[in-house]
């Protein structure tokens, strides 16, 4: 019985060397090169792209089974403009697993890869006849299925990649470049490292990618500076832009940013720092805080995918207010440094829907600065002499109204913040005034009531009327006669008048 079990060993030994050296001998001997033209045939009949395989192919059968090849281009479809390059590219999957139902890449590693991305007018891409996937004719129903195929990758590098995106709707261009990245093992919960530069800012990163039924994202992202607005399309600041946060149904994500330099809509901070929850359709970038135009600024974002609304909390502590409104809003009507409080919430289909709906709260706490457009103390030098009512002039910028401190609350409701309680003060002046600035409109309706200092006697009423940028004011002169002429403190009155006003 021993002979037999001896033999039987003998022959499966036997067999086991032929087929290794069978495979051996067709490790050697192959060489898949002979079959490049085969392959860029096949790839142009099916796809419609040229595909050129410039290096060498290279096969690997043990203990791995792994391909190699290098120096690839692929042109877009019926064109022979390059979409794809790529300088090397290697993987290779475990073979013992493969008898067990698992894939288990060793490693895929990526080098030198350069794609050019092209968005037509019609919104198609140039890739996206690679991912229309052909239907197939349903095969009989087994009545057993096989297990599921277990896939797990050991890890991707990809070093010296560049990604140029390009919309020829928008001309709108973008530049990924020095793109390192590294992960570790890929199957269900994804990590990876990656550092790159998107046009002039440098990118250095962390993601985090849960594969489940609604792939959940953590992120911990480190940028040097960026300049939104070079992204943004010039019709996006236009008051009837689209504005569209309906993304961000099904996004499930959170994490942490920080920027070295920022500008988006002519706003330019420094030093930002945000952290980002995102679920439901719902997004809080909440706490943030950034250092800008001399000051700092903290608060709450809330963005609401459902109902397209945007709420936001800020708080502005000694901020410089005019090149901050000369960048936002291109407004230049206001000087000084101070604290502002914001508290508004907004909804609407465009940006103009959501100025209109704008609706909260607001106060300014502004010193040492100036109202501008118009000269407070130049309207009492002429009040002496006027007897009648001044037809509208224009405001002159080059005017202005100095100030030691000024504050002011506003409700703001259906984009018309109102005021009642302005209270400016300089050392001979004090000016009050109520009104309103419809912000959807970019408009003001408002009375200015200026005085002495130390009396009544003697009120100044202005208002201020239409569009902020062609701002016009009106002074009712016969008031100011009369309240002078009627003063019973007479001589006090026209002795301050004459240090204020000259002679």
């Amino acid at each position: 019985m021993k002979k037999p079990i001896k033999y039987l060993w003998l022959a499966l030994g036997g067999v086991v060397a032929l087929v290794v050296a069978g495979i051996v001998v067709f490790a050697l001997t192959f060489d898949p090169n002979r079959y490049k033209g085969d392959i860029e045939r096949i790839a142009k009949e099916r796809t419609g792209r040229t595909l050129r395989l410039q290096g060498e192919l290279k096969l690997a059968f043990f203990p791995s089974l792994g391909a190699g090849v290098g120096g690839v281009t692929l042109s877009e479809r019926g064109s022979g403009r390059e979409f794809l390059r790529l300088e090397s590219a290697h993987a290779s999957v475990k073979l013992l697993p493969l008898l067990r139902g698992q894939v288990i890449v060793d490693a895929v590693r990526v080098s030198g890869l350069k794609a050019q991305i092209v968005r037509s007018k019609d919104g198609s891409y140039n890739f996206s006849d690679l991912l229309e996937g052909k239907a197939e004719r349903p095969g009989p129903k087994r009545k057993e299925q096989s297990a599921p195929v277990i896939f797990d990758i050991a890890g991707v590098d990809i070093d010296r990649a560049a990604v140029a995106y390009r919309d020829t709707s928008t001309g709108q261009e973008i530049s990924l470049s020095d793109l390192e990245l590294h992960t570790g093992r890929i199957a269900d919960s994804i990590d990876l490292d990656f550092t790159a530069r998107l046009d002039e800012s440098s990118i250095r990163g962390k993601l985090g990618v849960a594969r489940t039924a609604q792939p959940s994202y953590r992120f911990d992202l480190d940028i040097d500076r960026l300049n939104l607005d070079r992204y943004l399309a010039a019709g996006e600041n236009k008051p009837d832009a689209a504005v569209d946060l309906s993304g961000l149904k099904g996004l499930n994500a959170q994490g942490q940013l920080q920027i070295g330099a920022l500008q988006v809509q002519g706003l330019k901070a420094s030093k930002l720092k945000a952290q980002l929850k995102a679920a439901g359709g719902q997004a809080e970038i909440s706490p943030h805080s950034a250092s800008l135009y001399e000051g700092e600024l903290s608060g709450a974002l809330s963005l609401d995918g459902n109902a397209n609304r945007i709420a936001l909390k800020e708080t502005l502590s000694n901020v410089s207010i005019g090149p901050l409104l000369r960048d936002v809003a291109q407004q230049d009507r206001l000087e000084g440094k101070g604290n502002v409080a914001l508290d508004v919430a907004a909804a609407g289909a465009t940006a103009g829907a959501l100025k209109r709906s704008l609706s909260g709260a607001a106060n300014v706490r502004l010193r040492d600065g100036a109202i501008k457009g118009i000269d407070i103390a130049g309207l009492l030098r002429k009040a002496r002499a006027a007897a009648g009512k001044q037809s509208g002039q224009a405001a002159d910028s080059k005017e202005r109204t100095d100030f030691s401190e000024l504050s002011a609350s506003f409700s703001i409701k259906n984009g018309v913040a109102h005021n009642e309680d302005l209270d400016v003060k300089s050392p001979l002046l004090r000016i009050g005034g109520s009104g309103d600035i419809d912000i959807g409109r970019s408009a003001i309706s408002y009375v200015v009531k200026a005085s002495v200092v130390g009396t009544t006697s003697l009120t100044v009423p202005v208002k201020l009327a239409g569009p902020l940028d062609a701002m016009k004011y009106e002074v009712d002169y016969r008031a100011v006669a009369g309240d002078l002429a009627k003063s019973k403190v007479g001589d006090k009155v026209r002795d301050r008048l004459k240090g204020l006003l000259g002679r």
